[in-house]
């Protein structure tokens, strides 16, 4: 699916049924019919406040879609974005910026960025790793979107081995909460990419093989992959009895193994990380 433009050209009979179809899109979208109401899992941004709070200031990846509301194919569009903004709700951020109505702000942004918008809808992906865009020109369905966007989801989880472990897990150095994640696997879910994005400022994950770590995990009382822990630091001395109780117990760490029978969420891995950050 291309966008919208001025420009004419010769096309395929599939992408002329696109047209069509975005002709009668386009015909069917009026003035009322606001994309991205309340309720929605895709933020309408409208000033430069809302780019910062969504894009500037994130630690997630964000998927940026440029459209105008009488744009066929920005109609078209419409269903599988929220599709897929709602199926990665919470682990990647979807947004939206009207050209027409918001244009100061279209403006800006793609001259800051250096973001080419030739047409629309035009769609790129920010990340915090990543100093500039990255362009989207893959097909516009709910799959290729969120397969383009679990790939490109950053993560902030140290590949541990043997030798790096000690000066990793040292509270003296650094005082962030430390949680281990021992796996089978050399990389992270995106799940725990999306965990990892959240407490990027206060807890440092570290992905321990199998292959590599298995004494320790063994010493964790860990025999089944993959599965957290926390582990203890000096200053939860600090803390209520009561809470070092609930969440530790007599031991120095905590864990939580991820289960295929209890497949964890977002939330609920949220809910485990949170009283150690």
């Amino acid at each position: 699916m291309r966008a919208c433009s001025a420009q004419g050209h010769r096309r395929s009979p599939m992408m002329q049924l696109f047209g069509i179809q975005a002709l009668l899109w386009s015909c069917l979208v009026t003035p009322s019919s606001a994309f991205f109401e309340y309720g929605s899992n895709v933020h309408a941004l409208k000033s430069s406040n809302d780019f910062k709070k969504w894009v500037t200031n994130s630690s997630f990846l964000v998927m940026a879609s440029f459209y105008r509301e009488g744009c066929g194919f920005c109609a078209l569009l419409t269903e599988p974005w929220e599709k897929a903004a709602t199926d990665l709700k919470h682990m990647v951020h979807f947004v939206a910026i009207d050209t027409e109505k918001d244009n100061k702000l279209a403006s800006k942004v793609a001259q800051k960025y250096g973001i080419e918008i030739k047409g629309v809808p035009t769609i790129v992906a920010f990340t915090p790793k990543a100093k500039n865009p990255i362009p989207y020109n893959g097909e516009r369905t709910a799959a290729a979107i969120k397969g383009f966007a679990t790939n490109t989801m950053p993560d902030f989880v140290a590949r541990l081995k043997p030798e790096t472990y000690q000066a990793w897990s040292d509270y003296s150095s650094d005082t962030k909460r430390k949680v281990i994640l021992f796996s089978e696997k050399a990389s992270p879910a995106s799940l725990l990419k999306a965990i990892s994005s959240e407490f990027r400022d206060s807890v440092s994950f570290g992905l321990a093989p199998k292959s590599s770590f298995s004494v320790l995990a063994k010493s964790y009382g860990v025999d089944s992959f993959p599965t957290l822990v926390a582990l203890r630091r000096p200053a939860d001395d600090f803390e209520d009895d009561a809470w070092v109780h609930k969440h530790f117990g007599e031991t120095q760490f905590s864990k939580m193994v991820l289960t295929a029978e209890a497949k964890p969420t977002f939330r609920s891995l949220e809910f485990w990380v949170m009283p150690f950050a």
